[in-house]
């Protein structure tokens, strides 16, 4: 583990494997949160090697609103403008349904609609 943060109802850990820098999110991303899941999320584009991918595992989140959902796509274009692969993996529950819904799960996982 490289960084482990804290504010409010999230936890956001950052872990470097050989060719993915894993954000690990838990708690809640909305308002009060997001900026902090946005820091993490730049750091870890800029610091990923250019044959990296960028994988945020929202395995530990129970929650997310319009602001977190809105984190997760500008991480995504600013990952894909910088040539690295991202994804979202690991929702479930509530967060997977949010996701589904909205119609952007697709996007950010990879799976197919």
């Amino acid at each position: 583990m490289v960084g482990n943060k804290r504010s409010g109802m999230l936890t956001v850990a950052r872990h470097d494997g050989s060719t993915e820098v894993t954000v690990a999110v838990r708690g809640e991303i909305d308002l009060a949160t997001a900026a902090q899941l946005r820091d993490a999320i730049v750091t870890a584009v800029a610091d990923a090697e250019p044959d990296m991918s960028v994988v945020v595992d929202l395995a530990g989140l129970r929650f997310i609103d319009s602001a977190g959902i809105s984190v997760l796509l500008r991480g995504r274009r600013s990952a894909l403008a910088a040539g690295r692969e991202f994804r979202v993996a690991g929702a479930e529950g509530l967060v997977l349904e949010v996701l589904q819904l909205t119609g952007i799960w697709p996007l950010l996982s990879g799976e197919a609609a």
